[in-house]
């Protein structure tokens, strides 16, 4: 019999939702601010079923990165504090991007969702820096968060 104050490991634990661009960006580029959240809720169901399905039982920290666009096309860039079991990966990117965006207009919406994996712990950064963002820059210059994603948007 387990102590009382004992429970079992949380495959994902969401900690926090990132909002990555300026409020006036957001405002004019997300007409439903329940749909976003609605969407934001099942990015977060789908991540969980990612972390189930893969089988990997890492304790990790990190963000899942999600970026919507006009045209209802969506991507995910994962940025955690260690190496990430390849099948993790692969299931989380894969999930997510399964899940049907909320409507955005005149630009991407770009938000990450800091998480912690099986009690992971919480990493100590307060925004995500994916590996594939940190080489785009214009002229050594950093880009909007919205031009970064477009530059670097793969399907």
């Amino acid at each position: 019999m387990a102590a009382p104050w004992a429970h079992a490991a949380e495959a994902l634990t969401n900690i926090d939702v990132v909002l990555l661009q300026p409020s006036a960006a957001l405002e004019e580029r997300v007409p439903s601010v329940d749909a976003m959240a609605a969407y934001i809720k099942a990015v977060e169901a789908a991540a969980r079923e990612a972390v189930i399905a893969s089988g990997a039982k890492q304790s990790v920290g990190g963000f899942i990165v999600v970026a919507v666009r006009p045209d209802l096309g969506s991507n995910v860039w994962l940025d955690f504090g260690s190496l990430l079991d390849l099948e993790l990966r692969r299931q989380i990117t894969t999930k997510v991007k399964a899940v049907t965006p909320f409507e955005a207009r005149k630009g991407p919406v770009v938000f990450a969702l800091k998480v912690a994996t099986w009690n992971g712990k919480e990493s100590k950064r307060t925004a995500p820096v994916p590996p594939e963002w940190k080489g785009a820059t214009r002229n050594g210059t950093p880009l909007e968060v919205g031009e970064l994603v477009e530059r670097i948007w793969s399907d």
